[in-house]
This record gives structure tokens, sequence and C-alpha cells, in this order.
């Protein structure tokens, strides 16, 4: 008997739906994203008409010039401009900074998380997780609230010559605010699984709490830490709605490469606009698949 025929009706209806879904939903449009960069005609199907149009207005000259464009492919040739390279650069700087933040003060309050009941516990849990179910929008709304020229400390830092809203520190402000929850919840979840039985091995031998959580805890702990690292770093990368509230979104200086693919579409630059996609695809990609390989390793 071969083994299709042993496969239920209900089965292959799982399969057919299931795969569809993927299909449909994920896997056509980020094909369409990456075809894109293979064949830029797909992104700009009006291209053959234009070029024909000045072939009749301007002659064969201009439109030969017109369609190397395309032969050059303007996608690949994009990342080479200054705004799309700005744009790298003020995404790698901030959002390192913004990593190093949260891994400095988000490690301290997911072992409190995971290691202690107080009264607020709930309160606080609810308030980590709030960031990631919010939209972005409330995010940037928030900060400006917050961090505003005209709140009560917005006026006391800009009376002191420091500047939050509207400038790169803006950025690093929400970047922390929309990914450290994915830190946090991660590493969170590591310290709890640390047998509590070898953390008090450590303390009867004399260990002291800082140097348990230093010899033990953390090392056990490791993946858990690195995996919400990379999660957080991504998160903070592909920050958007956030972003664009908060920053002046000038190239150079508070240009991301989200805010880039935004503006650059808008404005006609539709090559440059995918470019800065297939770099944040790419960049996503390889933190997923990298922390799948460190936490499948036993």
């Amino acid at each position: 008997m071969v083994w299709w025929s042993r496969v239920s009706v209900y089965t292959v209806l799982l399969f057919f739906i299931g795969f569809t879904f993927f299909v449909v939903f994920f896997l056509s449009p980020l094909g369409a994203l990456i075809y894109s960069t293979i064949n830029p005609l797909y992104a700009d199907p009006g291209f053959l008409q234009r070029v024909y149009n000045i072939y009749l207005s301007l002659g064969p000259v201009d439109a030969f010039k017109e369609f190397l464009i395309v032969v050059g492919n303007p996608i690949i040739k994009s990342l080479q401009s200054d705004i799309i390279i700005s744009a790298i650069q003020v995404s790698l700087i901030t959002t390192s900074v913004s990593s190093v933040i949260c891994v400095c003060f988000g490690i301290p309050l997911a072992y409190i998380l995971s290691r202690y009941d107080f009264w607020g516990k709930k309160i606080i849990d609810t308030a980590v997780d709030l960031p990631m179910v919010l939209p972005p929008t409330v995010a940037g709304i928030s900060l400006i609230l917050f961090l505003g020229p005209n709140t009560p400390l917005g006026t006391f830092l800009h009376n002191s010559g420091i500047d939050i809203i509207f400038t790169w520190r803006a950025i690093i402000f929400a970047q922390i605010f929309v990914s450290a929850p994915f830190f946090i919840r991660t590493v969170s979840t590591a310290f709890s699984g640390v047998p509590r039985n070898l953390e008090l091995a450590a303390t009867n031998l004399g260990a002291s709490p800082i140097r348990t959580f230093y010899t033990v805890t953390l090392p056990l702990s490791t993946r858990g830490v690195f995996a919400g690292w990379a999660m957080m770093w991504a998160r903070a990368m592909g920050e958007f709605g956030a972003t664009i509230m908060v920053s002046n979104n000038v190239p150079g200086q508070s240009y991301t490469l989200t805010t880039a693919i935004y503006w650059e579409f808008w404005s006609g630059g539709l090559f440059q606009s995918i470019s800065a996609a297939i770099i944040l695809l790419i960049v996503a990609f390889s933190v997923l698949i990298l922390v799948r390989i460190v936490m499948s390793r036993r």
C-alpha cells in the first residue's frame, strides 16, 4: 500500500489551507520584494511606456539613456546613494546604543520579575508587555508628551541645553520603548528556567547574591539572553511608527532605514525604498536564523 493511500482527506485539507495561507500572506509579498531587485521592470511597470514616449519626443539617444537605468539595476545602484548610506549609519548607531541601554537596565528588571513576588508585580509585568501590542504611534505621542519641548521635563532639559524630541536622541528613546519588552520577556523566561537548587547550592557554599548571579544564573541563561538581545536589536532596527513622530526626519541626522523607505517611496524614489527594504529583510532574516541556531544547541 502506497503512503498517500493512508493519508486522510482531513490531513490533505489541513495542509492545503495552511500552505495556501503561507503562500498568499507570507511568501508572495516577500517574494515580490526580492524579485523586484532582480527585475526592476517588475517594480516599475510603466518604464517601457516611458521609454517609448521619450523615443517619440526626444529621439532614440535619450530613450537609450533611459533604458540604461534599468540595465544597470537602479536598485543595486541606489545602495550607494548618500541617503541610504546615511540611513544605514543612523540605524546602526541608534540601534547599538539602544540595545546597550536595554541590556544594562533590562537584565536587572528581568531578574526581579523572574525571582521575586511583590505588590504591583502584575502591573509591572503588564506594563512591560504593553508596547508589544500598542500601535507605534501611541509610543510616539507618549514620548512627545513626556519629553516634548512644551512639557515640564522637556522644558527643563531644553533650558539645560539638551533637546531630545525631534533629534536623533528621540530615535533611541523610541527604539527602547518598543524593543525592550522583547528582551525583558525573553530574559525573564530564561532566568525562570534556571533551577533554584543550583543557586541555593552556590549560596550555601558562601557565594554572595551577586556572585551567584554572575557565576550560576547568568551563564545558564546565556542563550536566552542572546535570543532576547537579537530580537530586541532586530525590532529596534525596524522601528518606524514612533520614530517618524519623534525625529525631525533630516537625512544624515535622523533618517533611519525605515523612515528612508517611507519618505523615498512617497517622493518618487521607488528604487531607493526597495533597496532599504531589502537591507531590513536581510537583517531580520539573519537574526531569526541565528537565534534559531543558538536556541537549538544543547
